[in-house]
């Protein structure tokens, strides 16, 4: 595999995720870092574009046709503070400077 075939498939994908959802790559950094590559390539795959599912599947022979990672679980959301009244407010702040 050469970089100027890795970084002509990931031109590709760029213009092809650009057309379908919106979505900017980096095709610099997707040609270099292979972590990146199958992240962006794990958001290509939800595409239902036939021509994208061709460059990923691609892409991915050009990695060794290694299966995707898995994806790392999201953070849980913060818990939500409740929002102090003005009555509260007004509590918390006597006897003491502002």
């Amino acid at each position: 595999m050469t970089q100027a075939e890795r970084f002509s498939l990931a031109t590709h994908l760029y213009v092809r995720l650009r057309r379908s959802s919106g979505r900017v790559v980096d095709a610099v950094w997707m040609a270099q870092n292979d972590e990146y590559a199958h992240e962006i390539l794990r958001l290509a795959a939800n595409d239902p574009d036939p021509e994208t599912q061709n460059l990923v599947q691609r892409f991915q022979a050009l990695l060794g046709g290694r299966p995707l990672p898995a994806r790392k679980p999201a953070p849980a959301p913060a818990p939500v503070r409740s929002v102090e009244t003005a009555e509260t407010a007004q509590q918390h702040y006597i006897g003491t400077l502002r």
